[in-house]
């Protein structure tokens, strides 16, 4: 055998090429290698890459690597039709992979490009042109492309076709339905964490949904054009510009409308994140509670209005006058105190003496009637509610006189 592999070397030296052949006495097979190989096959060894850990075969250039070509439309499926095709036979409890690709190094260079794995394809029968294709296989859980930061084994919950750790951002439209864990999902820790949104957090605050959206600002906007990537002087790179899509052109071409970060941080912080670039960013989907809690509430408020007409908007402060400037005695309703409360509150109110019948509704936010006072007192008098066996929470009440709505308030109801 040495023989043969003497007289092989002997002709490719004499016909002049530069390929060297040797096998050595471990029975491995180097090419153009200069150390002994590890692995069956190494062709460009030295002694970072001679095959070692195991492998079967290794290559090492500085030019391309591996180059594999194929020609021909005999074959009629995928197995067929393939240039490289990796498998790894499961068969323990240990790590396979397939196929892996990565171009990475340990220190950050801040130059170059680098793709751990680079899919083309283009101009095959329209709708069947995939660059990368991942397809997840069997009953079990997890993902055809699975995306990490820094992390290499992800227990994903379910089956995907993506599954991503971490960020995720794109310039053009994501088509699909959105969905958000359930406030009674598997996602909260614990049930005793959800609540009405009515019961404020702060007793002391008694401001409604409705007024604290009515403090956001509405802004309008236009996207700029992103400065092109600029070139590393130190490696010569040149940047190169994206190509921009459909949707990116008009998105550059339309105004565009949202709400000020600033001052919704104010009001609703929790709705307010800070992304990677230090850029404040709102998130819309779950200010859609807010905005049904707030139709809500002015829904509630119509129904206590619809007993009729209001006095006079200056009646509220019990304070009238005619046109000499003497004071009228006209219907008013007071805020209750204290409030918010545990047990009992006062509410008080004036009545003219020539009231034929008044009383006090009580409504949830829903605009349910939950509660009701006959007012026998003329003149400035008061009422004190109890709190009874009403739910901690926000209602509202009403003062109505001769089938007129005087005024509506809230009142909170704390445990």
């Amino acid at each position: 055998m040495k023989k043969l592999i003497t007289f092989i070397s002997a002709v490719f030296t004499i016909s002049g090429l530069q390929a060297q052949i040797k096998m050595y006495p471990n029975g491995n097979v180097g090419i153009q290698s200069s150390v002994t190989p590890e692995a069956a096959l190494v062709v460009g060894g030295d002694q970072s890459t001679n095959g070692s850990g195991g492998w079967r075969a290794a290559f090492r250039s500085n030019d391309h690597g591996i180059y594999a070509r194929r020609n021909g439309t005999t074959g009629i499926t995928l197995n067929d039709l393939m240039a490289i095709f990796g498998e790894n036979v499961i068969d323990g409890s240990k790590f396979y992979i397939g196929a892996r690709g990565r171009s990475y190094t340990p220190n950050s260079m801040n130059r170059g490009r680098a793709w751990g794995v680079f899919g083309e394809a283009g101009n095959s029968t329209s709708g069947y042109n995939y660059a990368v294709h991942g397809n997840l296989r069997g009953s079990q859980r997890g993902a055809a492309i699975l995306g990490t930061l820094d992390n290499v084994d992800i227990n994903v919950p379910g089956r995907y076709t993506g599954y991503f750790l971490g960020d995720i951002r794109a310039t053009g439209n994501i088509y699909g339905t959105v969905l958000t864990p359930s406030a009674s999902g598997s996602a909260l820790t614990g049930r005793a964490a959800v609540m009405p949104l009515s019961v404020e957090n702060d007793a002391a605050n008694s401001m409604s949904v409705t007024e604290k959206l009515s403090r956001l600002t509405a802004v309008q906007y236009n996207l700029s054009e992103p400065q092109a990537a600029q070139a590393f002087a130190a490696a010569g790179d040149t940047a190169a510009t994206a190509s921009r899509s459909v949707t990116d052109i008009q998105a550059l071409e339309k105004t565009h409308y949202g709400l000020d970060a600033e001052v919704l941080k104010e009001v609703y912080p929790d709705l307010v994140y800070e992304s990677q670039e230090g850029d404040l960013c709102i998130n819309y989907t779950e200010m859609i509670p807010l905005l049904v809690q707030s139709v809500n509430e002015l829904r509630a408020q119509v129904v206590a209005l619809q007993g009729g007409q209001t006095y006079n908007v200056r009646a509220r402060s019990g304070i009238e006058t005619d046109i000499d400037g003497h004071a009228l005695d006209v219907p008013s309703l007071e805020q209750n105190d204290p409030n918010p409360f545990t047990q009992t509150t006062v509410v008080r109110y004036t009545l003219p003496e020539s009231v034929k019948s008044a009383f006090l509704y009580i409504y949830d936010l829903n605009g349910t009637q939950i509660g009701q006072k006959t007012l026998q007192g003329r003149g400035k008098s008061s009422v004190t509610l109890e709190a009874g066996s009403l739910a901690p929470g926000m209602y509202l009440y009403a003062l109505v006189a001769d089938g007129k709505v005087i005024d509506t308030k809230r009142m909170i109801i704390t445990k």
